[in-house]
């Protein structure tokens, strides 16, 4: 694996790890910290907010039954023979009105007569079942009850009965009276507080039988059936405590309950956990895209940076800062691969090595700035005078290096002795230096046996001997 490669896996699986480490933490300490306060806070305030809404919906008609039974003109009408109908119909049509309940009733234990704000609409009888509530409650000790159940006078829907004894003034019952709640109203009261608050809401009686809920509970029957529940149950009615977590198939869940003694049935506020951090998921899970979003951004920057980095190293090691040329690393490498492929392609290999003919002298009379330019200079002019597929190269000072493939002995003297000429004629090496600049060509051809630096050997020798021969000159090895 490149070392480049490497430096980006390691950096990208550091900050991988970092941000999902990071997220998982986070993540982690949110649920904690979510739990904690859902046990110690929320639910215990949300349970005291509930409780008192349904005191607004549900105590409320409790109320108004208890103050049915207890009117005087309601008694004196049942003691009086149940002379004016139009009397009691006005009674029960304006309570039901002012209240704003679904209806109101009255039950006379003497001629067992239904009233209704519609008038008399049954007459209730040991015989019939639908009547059993009646007589059931009549034997009962407690003054009130309530009772879920179908009423074929009142749109067979499901209602819940608030049913209140009505006594004389000698204590003895004479009737039943009461209210009737659409259970449709109730259960939009509990589907509410699911909204609200993401808690199910019901109530349980106590023989333990789940008797008020929403269509979307998922418990029904008797809790001593209900697995999680079952195992609570006791505890619950003992009062010893109103808080419990339990577990079933379906989920885990916290629980807190608080007994309503007018309704005489225990309310049960209950959240799932899962569902409960499903928020918590959907912002650990947007966390995570973010940060594994973050580490990929940050890993293409990386990436583009080495890339950078990577090419400005390549041309560092390759190319001559000053003139732009390449290097005589770069040179050799080309140089090497060139070699390689001869006979196998490639006919002939031709190099030529220039030498600036006196530049100490240019250095010493104008510095070495002006010298500077002048390399720049003639390197303008060597890419000039080249092919694009011939090379070319600082050799190392003042002198130059030139690769040609393919090209004739008599055609290399020509291109040798052409550069000669444009370097010697050059206006701007002349007004730079005010006399004109000259250099001395060596040239070689590579020999069937010869190497490569049996090459550059023989053509650094024929260098050599340009300058000694009087220079700005072209010496053929």
């Amino acid at each position: 694996m490149r070392l480049k490669t490497k430096v980006v896996v390691i950096i990208a699986g550091l900050l991988l790890s970092v941000s999902i480490t990071g997220s998982i933490i986070n993540y982690m300490k949110n649920v904690q910290d979510t739990q904690a306060q859902l046990q110690n806070t929320s639910l215990p305030l949300s349970v005291d907010n509930i409780y008192t809404e349904i005191q607004q919906r549900m105590i409320e008609p409790l109320l108004v039954s208890s103050l049915m039974s207890h009117d005087t003109f309601l008694r004196d009408w049942l003691m009086d023979g149940e002379k004016d109908m139009d009397g009691i119909v006005r009674y029960l049509t304006e309570i039901q009105q002012k209240y704003d309940i679904f209806t109101t009733f009255l039950v006379s234990d003497k001629t067992k007569n239904y009233y209704h704000p519609r008038g008399l609409i049954d007459v209730v009888n040991k015989d019939n079942s639908a009547d059993a509530w009646y007589f059931r409650f009549k034997d009962q000790s407690e003054p009130y009850e309530i009772n879920l159940d179908h009423n074929a006078n009142l749109s067979d829907t499901l209602i819940m009965f608030i049913n209140y004894k009505v006594m004389n003034y000698k204590n003895e019952m004479i009737g039943v009276t009461g209210v009737g709640v659409r259970l449709l109203n109730i259960e939009k009261m509990l589907n509410s507080f699911k909204t609200k608050y993401k808690y199910d809401v019901y109530f349980v009686d106590q023989k333990g039988e789940i008797t008020l809920f929403s269509q979307a509970l998922n418990k029904r029957g008797n809790i001593a059936n209900i697995d999680g529940l079952k195992s609570i149950k006791e505890a619950i009615y003992k009062g010893e405590q109103t808080q419990f977590e339990y577990k079933n198939k379906e989920g885990e869940y916290l629980l807190n309950t608080k007994y309503i003694e007018k309704l005489k049935l225990q309310l049960f506020v209950e959240i799932d956990k899962k569902e409960y951090l499903k928020e918590l998921k959907k912002t650990f899970y947007a966390n995570l895209a973010i940060s594994l979003l973050v580490t990929l951004l940050v890993t293409l920057i990386i990436i583009y940076t080495i890339n950078i980095y990577q090419k400005q190293l390549v041309k560092m090691a390759s190319e001559d800062s000053l003139t732009g040329l390449a290097n005589r690393r770069k040179f050799n490498e080309h140089f090497e691969k060139f070699y390689k492929l001869y006979k196998k392609g490639i006919n002939s290999l031709t190099l030529m090595l220039i030498d600036i003919d006196d530049f100490k002298e240019v250095n010493d009379t104008f510095g070495h700035l002006v010298g500077d330019e002048a390399l720049v200079r003639v390197a303008e002019i060597l890419r000039v005078e080249l092919r694009s597929s011939d090379m070319v190269a600082r050799w190392g000072g003042e002198e130059f290096a030139l690769l040609f493939v393919d090209v004739s002995s008599e055609k290399s003297v020509e291109i040798a002795q052409k550069i000669c000429q444009a370097i010697r004629e050059d206006k701007v090496l002349s007004s730079l230096l005010q006399r004109p600049l000259t250099v001395s060509i060596g040239v070689g051809h590579l020999s069937s046996l010869e190497s490569q630096d049996g090459l550059v050997y023989k053509v650094d020798n024929a260098l050599y001997e340009a300058k000694k021969a009087g220079k700005d000159q072209v010496i053929v090895a």
